[in-house]
């Protein structure tokens, strides 16, 4: 459900009165107080509220007490009337995840889609995951939603995923999910850590995080998280470098204000990147099977993708528990590469492959500028305590692409194919480039007004209540095509409530419109109508052990009008369609202590259907079961050491190329690990990933147009880790 308002909103007013309106409950409540208790105010009392979130690295858990992600309201994950995941710090640091598509394979319903060596998609509730978030800002992971090169989490205190709809705070209501990466941030205790490891296929990594105060009362703290790795591939010709530095300075500039500024720095350079995959079929229509090194990349190809978010916040405590935050952020992302897509099949009998070449320099810089103003706290109304929180964001995003063609381009009037062995493609000699031309230049303006009131009519119900308004605008031209597209003031709405049954189990209920502005591309070229739809979600939540375990049951629905669906993909552009689609499905979530020394994650997905209009199976690239298993033993006969096993299991996909199906069958993916602290400094770890070698694509997501490759065979991580 949306509705659009019939007279004209401005955002700036009602920031403007928000900023001034809602505060001052904070000033009065000053005004009344003695002033010797204003400055007899604890220092221990700002920091309690400074960190009233705690950071998972502290708690060493893998749940977490209370998040916000969903509403800004700092909610027990019990009380969330969504469904919700945590990836924390502590898990992270168990299984040695160091990349962005390793750490979302841990939550419960995501399907990471690398269909690239440096491209890759998200994927939840039969969807394409769209919305992204830093410490709660929503962040574009890139303009159309792929992630080019691979993330680190060396910076990340924990992953929190929200499933469903979440139009509430980023405006945009994505039926998927929406993944927040919360930011380590300074402490005023003195902590460092280094790590240094090194494993399969020359893989070597170090990194350093340090934390502690930069002057004698703690006022002023500071971190610094850098971090190197290098390492080739178990694909022919690949390799890639990743360099990270992150810094944040935080500083009281008074007892009840503060003020944090940071930096992140990353760059991804890859070598032998392949752009496109593996062709998947014989020239007969027959399957093709592959070595799991194999890759038509030739070594001259690469991509290096730089990353630089900077931000800025500003938050101040009023004494009646009212909170006021001002966020901004700057993020700028930028790609340079050549690389070479091949379009043919081998003949089965010759063994030799008649190709089209498509040769090209692919560059792009995305600019991205957020800001966010919001207040939060409690009222009273009706003789009971309530929550609120009120805010605004605006964004721009600011997109070009640029290209050059190599000379031996395909030209379907000269006919010039190749002819090869599927070995020697690999050997493609890099061919002279043309001039560059700016394939595109658009940009895009958001502005989202959003509000809601955590209600608690009775001690056993708590009822939330929101809304978003919404305008866009997309304004700008690619490849030829004008990019137009505006809307104003679409207004989403947002009803949850959780009741509770007993200090154990709260039933929950929550309906959350959909709607989300598209970039993708129809074949003509023009962007594609807004999504727009329903989100239902029901179930029962748990916490078990003194809220040491959580768990939750949820079923949902979504119905969605103009969700795209893939057509075709050229050399540089892919394009869909817009298509009616409802899908249904339960979960199953658990995540924290089972018992002393036992620490579980785990998750179970079910999508029943995803159909379109038609009642035809969409998204069939998406498996209609997810399991993932992930448990810790703190073993106590042998003091120090801890063991750990972690599976991944997913139900058969497939994918229609032309008239033939082609299935990839169920498959398990198993990792173990083993860490033996050997002093209050020093301890070492082993991990081993894949451990039966299961041959897999990594997967089907573009495979519609007959190309793929395979994931990661058996591989081994050491690791020395030293910490004060």
């Amino acid at each position: 459900m949306y509705l659009k308002l019939k007279h004209p909103f401005q955002p700036h007013r009602l920031l403007a009165a928000m900023v001034i309106a809602f505060p001052y409950q904070g000033f009065a409540a000053e005004a009344t107080q003695p002033k010797e208790n204003v400055d007899a105010l604890p220092e221990v009392q700002v920091t309690s509220k400074a960190e009233k979130d705690q950071p998972s690295e502290k708690t060493r858990a893998y749940t977490v007490e209370s998040t916000s992600t969903a509403t800004r309201l700092n909610t027990s994950i019990r009380e969330t009337p969504q469904s919700i995941s945590v990836i924390t710090r502590e898990l992270l640091d168990d299984f040695r995840v160091f990349s962005v598509n390793d750490a979302l394979s841990y939550a419960t319903g995501i399907k990471v889609e690398q269909f690239e060596t440096d491209r890759t998609e998200y994927t939840a509730r039969g969807l394409t995951i769209t919305n992204f978030q830093i410490d709660g800002l929503s962040t574009p992971i890139s303009f159309s939603g792929t992630n080019y090169g691979d993330l680190d989490v060396a910076l990340y205190d924990r992953i929190e995923v929200l499933r469903g709809a979440n139009g509430l705070l980023t405006g945009t209501g994505n039926p998927s999910a929406t993944i927040n990466f919360i930011r380590k941030r300074p402490t005023r205790e003195f902590q460092a850590k280094a790590n240094a490891s090194v494993g399969s296929w020359d893989n070597r990594r170090l990194d350093a995080d340090v934390s502690g105060a930069l002057n004698g009362d703690g006022s002023i703290r500071g971190r610094l998280v850098v971090a190197n790795q290098n390492r080739n591939s178990y694909l022919d010709r690949y390799s890639t470098e990743r360099n990270v530095v992150h810094g944040v300075i935080e500083a009281d500039l008074t007892d009840t204000t503060n003020l944090a500024v940071g930096h992140t720095y990353q760059q991804n350079n890859a070598s032998g990147n392949n752009f496109g995959s593996l062709p998947l079929l014989y020239a007969d229509g027959s399957k093709r099977h592959y070595n799991v090194s194999a890759s038509t990349a030739p070594d001259w190809s690469n991509r290096n993708v730089g990353t630089n978010v900077s931000f800025v916040e500003l938050t101040h405590y009023f004494n009646n528990d009212w909170k006021l935050k001002g966020q901004l952020t700057h993020k700028e992302v930028s790609s340079k590469g050549r690389h070479h897509y091949i379009e043919g099949n081998e003949d089965r009998s010759t063994g030799l492959i008649t190709y089209a070449s498509y040769p090209y320099i692919y560059d792009f810089a995305t600019k991205d500028h957020v800001a966010d103003i919001y207040a939060n706290g409690p009222f009273e109304f009706a003789g009971r305590k309530h929550e609120l929180v009120v805010g605004a964001t605006l964004s721009k995003t600011y997109m070009k692409e640029y290209s050059r063609e190599g000379d031996t381009l395909f030209n379907p009037l000269l006919n010039n194919f190749f002819t090869s062995s599927f070995d020697d493609i690999g050997n493609f000699p890099i061919p002279t480039f043309g001039p560059e031309s700016k394939s595109s230049d658009y940009k895009s303006t958001n502005s989202n007004i959003y509000t809601a009131a955590k209600l608690n009519p009775t001690d056993d119900l708590k009822v939330t209540l929101g809304g978003s308004l919404l305008s866009y605008k997309l304004s700008g031209i690619s490849y030829g095509t004008p990019q137009d597209a505006k809307e104003s003031n679409r207004f989403t709405p947002y009803i949850g409530a959780v009741y509770k049954l007993d200090d154990t189990h709260s039933l929950y209920t929550s309906y959350a419109g959909i709607f989300r502005p598209q970039i993708e591309k129809n074949t003509s070229g023009s962007v594609l109508a807004p999504l727009k739809g329903k989100n239902y979600e029901v179930g029962v939540k748990s916490e078990w052990f003194n809220k040491a375990l959580n768990s939750a049951f949820a079923f949902f629905k979504t119905e969605q009008e103009n969700q795209p669906q893939f057509v075709s993909q050229t050399g540089q552009q892919t394009f869909y369609k817009g298509i009616e689609a409802i899908t249904k499905g339960y979960e199953l979530d658990l995540s924290g202590e089972v018992m002393a020394g036992l620490n579980i994650n785990a998750g179970y997905t079910r999508l029943m259907s995803v159909k379109g209009e038609q009642d035809q199976n969409v998204n069939p690239f998406i498996p209609r079961h997810l399991v993932h298993l992930t448990t810790v033993y703190t073993v106590p006969f042998v003091e120090n050491l801890k063991v750990g096993a972690s599976v991944n299991w997913q139900s058969d996909v497939h994918v229609d190329i032309g008239t033939v199906r082609y299935k990839q069958d169920s498959y398990a993916v198993l990792n173990l690990m083993a860490n033996y602290k050997i002093d209050k400094h020093w301890n070492a770890a082993v991990n081993l990933y894949n451990v039966t070698n299961e041959k897999y694509l990594s997967s089907l997501r573009y495979a519609e147009g007959a190309q793929a490759f395979y994931a990661p065979p058996a591989s081994a991580l050491a690791s020395v880790t030293w910490t004060y």
